[in-house]
């Protein structure tokens, strides 16, 4: 029983060190970001780039892992019917890892824009997503 104890131990002191060595940006990570120019129904096309960027440093501990400004892998995947979507995918944290976002979009129709007709995303729309899985960073 005692060295099966120790053996256990051992184990998990081992496993503690490994998980210190680098840092991990955890599942669900909450990921700010906003829209960088007008979307417009009918005017930007299905499959055309959605420009948006990170708005605040996103931070594990007091380390910045993916930093304010950094832009967003985003995309138009409808405009049309007086519907406009926007589906985002991804971030690069600061050493380059790829941090994939979970069903993440923004949707709006017609009837929610209170400038004109069609579907409109304004600069400056913002949104929150999270991160869909632990993405450890090389140092």
């Amino acid at each position: 029983m005692k060295s099966m104890f120790t053996g256990i131990l051992v184990l998990s002191t081992g496993l503690i060190f490994a998980q210190s060595d680098g840092i991990t940006i955890p599942e669900r990570t909450q990921v700010p970001m906003e829209s960088t120019q007008d979307l417009k129904e009918g005017k930007n096309k299905t499959g055309e780039v959605a420009p948006m960027i990170v708005s605040e440093n996103v931070k594990v501990g007091d380390v910045v892992v993916i930093a304010k400004g950094t832009p967003v892998h985003a995309m138009v995947t409808n405009s049309k019917n007086r519907e406009l979507r926007v589906d985002i995918y991804d971030v690069k944290a600061v050493d380059g890892s790829v941090v994939k976002l979970n069903d993440c979009y923004i949707f709006t129709t017609a009837a929610q824009n209170y400038k004109g007709h069609g579907a409109l995303i304004v600069s400056g729309t913002r949104k929150s997503c999270f991160t869909s899985v632990d993405v450890p960073l090389k140092k």
